[in-house]
């Protein structure tokens, strides 16, 4: 280490889940287990219409839609890969006939950016330990999170952005009250 270098941890971040699956009252089912294991739900999305893709149809049917719930304790960022193996035994849970009736993307959304896991090698994500990436998926810039080349279409969306906007408000208010730390 060379001397007078501190390494310090980064700010916790805020967890996020999003739940694909065919029927909202599934989605909100699996939130209820998720509140259990990550405690209370801060804010919930309206629930998103998946049709932008047919990625997991074959999987899971058409029909899909998802509810992105943030969590209302701070998140330590190195926890992201202890919640995506969580939520990935979660999915596991509610398999039937061999395929999967959700699926579960955690993520952690900070002051700069929302990272979401996930266990898919590409170029841009960083690998984390425990064969998960960390997914860089917006940025924030000029006042509003924006979305990258890669990023996904739903999470893109100006709804889904200034929902980010509105968490990102509460860490500041929370941040400036001195409450903002695991």
């Amino acid at each position: 280490m060379r001397p007078g270098l501190k390494y310090q941890e980064p700010e916790p971040g805020v967890l996020l889940v999003s739940v694909l699956a065919r029927s909202e009252e599934l989605a909100l089912a699996v939130g209820d287990r998720l509140e259990a294991e990550f405690g209370p739900i801060d804010l919930t999305s309206f629930w998103i219409s998946f049709a932008h893709s047919r990625y997991y149809e074959a999987e899971m049917g058409d029909g899909l839609g998802r509810y992105i719930f943030f969590f209302a304790e701070p998140l330590a960022r190195q926890l992201l890969v202890e919640a995506k193996l969580f939520c990935d035994g979660l999915e596991s849970e509610y398999v039937l006939a061999g395929g999967r009736r959700v699926n579960l993307d955690p993520g952690y959304l900070g002051l700069d950016h929302l990272i979401l896991a996930s266990t898919k090698a590409v170029p841009h994500r960083p690998y984390l330990r425990q064969g998960i990436y960390a997914d860089l998926t917006l940025v924030y810039e000029c006042g509003q999170y924006i979305p990258l080349r890669w990023s996904y279409p739903d999470y893109s969306s100006d709804y889904v952005r200034a929902l980010c906007g509105d968490v990102r408000a509460k860490i500041l208010k929370l941040r400036k009250q001195g409450v903002w730390r695991v």
